[in-house]
């Protein structure tokens, strides 16, 4: 299977919710969290499917709305330069930090043109201990139709202090982690094509043609 489907409806179910405020969400509680924006995902798009059919690129507001409040886009960004962030001047850092949020938000809504409620549902697993902890794991299975094995999903959830509310910065589905796959083609980038670049590049893979038509790959994202 595309590693890209791995991750098309627990992107969707995760980070889209029924006309829901960041202040309505339970961020305290890491597994809570992730179940009740699931909750109100299936009402959303059923709703607004009409909308995201007559202009795909709404995808991209639904994603600035729903999934930046619980998305460390920030502490993301930093993580797949990885020593390279430290070379980078305090307005490099910041154009940097500017043009991968957009370009996740565009890697988000391309991703969930590709999801049907219809055949998807997501299954999480028992809630575990995250009191004192800093960083948790929500397990999750996603199930499709037609008798297919359950794919595994691994939520990875962090919060920088222990008053601050949980915050997503990676999915890993069967192993695949999203981290890293965008780790790796930053460093390939950065090593061909320099800081400025970089940052072009992504520049232009958030401005790219969302369609609903798409048959995409995980290289539709990286190459």
């Amino acid at each position: 299977m595309k590693v890209v489907t791995l991750w098309i409806s627990a992107l969707a179910l995760m980070l889209s919710s029924l006309t829901v405020n960041a202040d309505e969400i339970d961020s305290e509680n890491p597994f809570r969290m992730l179940e009740q924006i699931a909750e109100r995902m299936t009402t959303r798009i059923a709703q607004e499917r009409s909308q995201i059919e007559s202009n795909p690129r709404y995808l991209r507001t639904i994603m600035e709305e729903e999934l930046l409040p619980y998305s460390d886009y920030q502490f993301a960004a930093r993580s797949v330069l990885a020593r390279n962030w430290q070379r980078l001047n305090e307005d490099q850092q910041q154009e940097f930090v500017e043009v991968f949020r957009e370009y996740l938000i565009t890697t988000y809504a391309r991703v969930f043109t590709q999801y049907d409620e219809t055949k998807h549902q997501l299954r999480f697993g028992r809630g575990g201990d995250y009191e004192g902890q800093r960083r948790v794991v929500v397990r999750a299975q996603l199930i499709e139709e037609g008798g297919r094995p359950p794919i595994r999903l691994d939520f990875h959830l962090q919060r920088r202090n222990p008053n601050a509310p949980w915050m997503a910065f990676d999915l890993v589905a069967e192993g695949v982690s999203m981290l890293n796959t965008q780790q790796a083609e930053m460093q390939s980038s950065l090593r061909q094509n320099g800081i400025e670049g970089t940052i072009q590049l992504l520049r232009d893979r958030a401005n790219v043609e969302i369609r609903l038509d798409e048959d995409l790959d995980v290289s539709d994202f990286t190459g």
